[in-house]
């Protein structure tokens, strides 16, 4: 099986003497076990490929991060009036000037509990940081630390856990980050669609993913169940195969709300 490779099931009608029913029923498990690890391998033992805005990074497989005893994570600086800022582990300078609308490509890092902190670019580790937060990071797994703002306007840093399964067969995944201050709950909808795709996110939540059907057409984020626009994201391309986080942005002063979306795919498809 290729790296990313959809896994379905092949069905085929089979009479059986009654003798032999419970013996077939018992490999059926077994069969059903085998197809569910070679689908599990087909994702853990391929690279994870991140198209962002300002291109493309592949970051190593799951299980060849586990063999290191590594993680792996990255960073979104979501905060509009945030400075350049960077990221330390414990003592461990991570992640260096990333500025506003910033996606770092994975970084791997031993698989333990750590301090994040953010800080302002350049000041020192023993410093009073900006935001941080503790989080354990298992050996294989993928992370995001987000940079949000905070309800009184102090920064908050979260850390997401990645999950990247190969999505359903005809499927795409999408989950929304709401970092818009100021924007209320909201709703992602695609343009001439009654129900959301994703409804009632609150402001500094990380959605879980969402299979949904592909989709081309227009974006637009809405007050939770309401029909007022809040943004538009424009004609958007969601394919089947991919996993989409979208960011939701800005709202402070008189910057616009806005959106910055990324892809993950299982596999090298695009590089």
């Amino acid at each position: 099986m290729t790296a990313g490779a959809e896994c379905r099931p092949i069905l085929m009608e089979i009479k059986l003497m009654p003798s032999l029913k419970s013996r077939f029923n018992l490999g059926g498990a077994f069969l059903a076990a085998a197809m569910l690890t070679a689908c599990s391998d087909a994702s853990s033992n391929a690279p994870v490929t991140t198209t962002t805005p300002d291109g493309q990074s592949a970051a190593p497989a799951s299980a060849a991060a586990e063999r290191r005893d590594t993680a792996l994570v990255r960073m979104v600086h979501a905060i509009p009036a945030g400075s350049t800022v960077d990221v330390t582990a414990d003592e461990m300078r991570v992640f260096e000037g990333v500025s506003f609308r910033d996606i770092t490509p994975y970084k791997e890092v031993d698989g333990q509990r750590y301090a994040f902190a953010l800080r302002s670019a350049g000041a020192a580790a023993a410093g009073e940081p900006l935001a941080r937060n503790s989080e354990g990071l298992d050996d294989g797994e993928y992370y995001t630390l987000f940079a949000l703002p905070g309800d009184d306007g102090t920064p908050t840093l979260r850390v997401v856990e990645d999950d990247h399964e190969v999505p359903e067969a005809g499927k795409a995944r999408v989950r929304v980050v709401h970092a818009a201050v100021n924007a209320g709950e909201l709703d992602l909808v695609v343009a001439g669609q009654d129900n959301a795709l994703i409804s009632g996110v609150d402001f500094r939540a990380v959605t879980g993913y969402d299979d949904i059907d592909p989709q081309v057409g227009e974006l637009t984020l809405r007050a939770h169940g309401g029909t007022t626009a809040v943004a538009n994201l424009g004609n958007v391309s969601i394919e089947a195969g991919k996993t989409y986080t979208i960011v939701v942005v800005g709202g402070t002063g008189r910057q616009a709300i806005e959106t910055l979306v990324f892809q993950d795919v299982v596999g090298t498809a695009g590089l």
